[in-house]
């Protein structure tokens, strides 16, 4: 197939997991004989890169300002996300490079940049479309549903007037999928996507070769946390924890965030046996660590580091919240607990540590398995193919929420 898939975003840009993802998607693609094109953003001029296999057509963003940097005022914001609602002049640029890949689906993923006028543009050339929810972009202009350590509506007055034109245009696609059932629930809850068939496809993780476990000092647990560190993803909430646990555990910290903030939580938990990482390969990470804490605030939509440990063979204790609880087997790969319980996380990391570790290693690791990039890229395919056919022959029919696939 000719597949053509839109990403606000993709390498060597790194926000968060959607790149990630979508760059897996990708590649296995190639690696399964189809013909892959990648339209996507970027700071300068309009280029064409081939990376792995994969045609990166990358396109100037036709907006105010390049959002993934810089502080811009709030007027300024607000003109950006007006533009955003529905970007006429992406739309031309998508409908161009359409016209030139002349792909037999349109996959289109984080949109932000691009607004639902990618919808159109391919509507318009008779090019079907498959949209993945992997953030809340389509509710909210924020894309988190989280701002100032709060969660913030789906039906508030902000959210409402920026997802009216999205969410009439979303009857347009040919088929939804959302990355857990917490955002496809969501999604059609506020009226999304409810005209075509709806499906739940995880996220892909890479399957490690397993390297040899590095050993904590005698009787030392190493609990471990990566990602941004910033209130909403629940950093000051792995700090309380390990201070909370003892001194037989101490905590290794993987990521960045703001100097200032770090410098803050650096000398509030000074006495605390903590190692900074800074940034770090997860390869080099996970094998050091016996405990993922993902406390997230905000309800991720997935939370892609939880099947990244378990797939490193480690246990994870994360957030009740989003979709980090569908990817828990509790028990077997770790606990879920409400965001602001330290005392349940306390209580978690006890009881993982009391249970058979390389009997919690293996159940990790099978649990991961079903996450793979091929399996994920095959049910992706699947979905291509069936809307490519019924493109061509009779629309795809509508399923209600009881007919919905898991994995």
């Amino acid at each position: 197939m000719k597949i053509a898939i839109l990403n606000t975003l993709y390498h060597p840009y790194k926000i968060g997991g959607a790149e990630v993802s979508v760059q897996l998607l990708a590649e296995s693609l190639v690696d399964g004989g189809h013909s892959v094109s990648v339209i996507t953003l970027h700071e300068a001029t309009e280029s064409i890169d081939q990376l792995n296999g994969v045609t990166l057509y990358r396109l100037p963003l036709r907006n105010l300002y390049w959002p993934f940097a810089g502080n811009p005022s709030r007027p300024l914001r607000l003109l950006w996300h007006l533009l955003d609602i529905y970007n006429p002049l992406a739309r031309a640029d998508v409908s161009r490079l359409l016209k030139q890949i002349q792909p037999d689906v349109l996959h289109t993923n984080n949109l932000a940049g691009f607004s639902v006028a990618a919808w159109d543009a391919a509507h318009a050339q008779g090019v079907p479309v498959i949209h993945t929810s992997r953030d809340y972009y389509l509710i909210h202009p924020n894309c988190m549903l989280y701002a100032a350590n709060q969660h913030q509506s789906p039906d508030s007055l902000s959210g409402r007037l920026f997802s009216v034109i999205k969410k009439w245009r979303s009857h347009s696609v040919g088929k939804y999928v959302a990355v857990s059932d917490h955002v496809r629930t969501l999604h059609q809850r506020q009226g999304y996507f409810r005209q075509v068939s709806a499906e739940v496809i995880y996220n892909p993780v890479t399957q490690p070769a397993l390297a040899e476990r590095q050993t904590s000092p005698a009787g030392t647990i190493t609990l471990g946390y990566i990602g941004r560190l910033e209130p909403a993803k629940g950093i000051e909430t792995a700090l309380q924890v390990c201070r909370r646990l003892g001194p037989a555990y101490r905590l290794f910290i993987a990521g960045s965030g703001d100097s200032r903030y770090m410098t803050k939580l650096q000398l509030t938990h000074a006495g605390l046996d903590v190692a900074w990482l800074g940034h770090i390969p997860p390869e080099e990470f996970y094998p050091a660590i016996d405990i993922l804490l993902v406390p997230s605030q905000w309800a991720e939509p997935l939370g892609r580091v939880v099947l990244e440990a378990n797939a490193h063979g480690v246990p994870v204790v994360g957030s009740r919240s989003g979709g980090i609880p569908e990817i828990i087997s509790q028990g077997e790969t770790g606990y879920a607990c409400e965001a602001t319980d330290i005392d349940a996380f306390v209580a978690a990391v006890e009881q993982l540590v009391s249970q058979d570790q390389q009997q919690t290693r293996m159940h990790c690791q099978a649990w991961a398995r079903q996450f793979t990039k091929e399996n994920i890229a095959a049910r992706y395919l699947r979905n291509y193919q069936n809307l490519s056919h019924s493109h061509t022959d009779k629309p795809a029919q509508a399923v209600g929420p009881s007919e919905v696939q898991n994995p």
